[in-house]
């Protein structure tokens, strides 16, 4: 086993992702990921102090994938197709970060406001599109998005699992942006 490699932690990083993302975060264990990597568990715990520092690295290149998408998306729609997407393509990457209720957030301040920053971008991206609107309507459109977007990420998920996508919903999936302008903005 090799003890001295350069930008281990990020590979680390990288071999837990690729676990948690087509396994689930209950199969990341930190024996496999050092054998993956050729080191020791020792060099393991030489970067991460324990499983919820690997689970929070993992949760805060998840909210980067999704600011990606924020940055690059040209509407507000787009925004909200790619997020989707990302709970779809990571569905496990996705429950870490918004299912995940063991995670002391106040060890991670940077990390909490990764998670909080999510939401106040969807507040922002909202008020660009109803800069005539009060803070509450905004704030409760905001929430009502937020609550619709999960929402279909579950529903889709589950269809997706138990094999009952009719047309409807292969043609949402296809066409997230589409049904997201359909029933977002009138």
């Amino acid at each position: 086993m090799s003890y001295h490699k350069e930008n281990l932690k990020e590979q680390l990083v990288e071999i837990a992702w690729e676990i948690c993302k087509t396994e689930s975060w209950q199969k990341v264990n930190m024996r496999k990921i050092a054998q993956k990597a050729d080191v020791s568990i020792t060099a393991f715990y030489r970067h991460f102090k324990n499983k919820n520092d690997l689970k929070a690295e993992l949760m805060r290149r998840g909210y980067e994938k999704v600011d990606e998408g924020r940055k690059n998306a040209d509407t507000f729609a787009s925004f909200g197709a790619h997020y989707i997407r990302f709970g779809l393509d990571y569905p496990h990457i996705y429950d870490l970060m918004f299912g995940n209720m063991d995670l002391d957030m106040s060890l991670y301040p940077d990390l909490k406001a990764q998670s909080e920053a999510s939401f106040v971008g969807l507040v922002e991206g909202l008020k660009t599109f109803m800069p005539d609107e009060s803070e509450k309507y905004v704030m409760i459109k905001a929430v009502n998005i937020w609550a619709s977007v999960h929402g279909l990420v579950g529903f889709l998920r589950r269809t997706d699992s138990q094999g009952n996508k009719n047309e409807s919903f292969e043609w949402i999936e296809n066409n997230l942006e589409e049904y997201l302008k359909m029933t977002t903005f009138k």
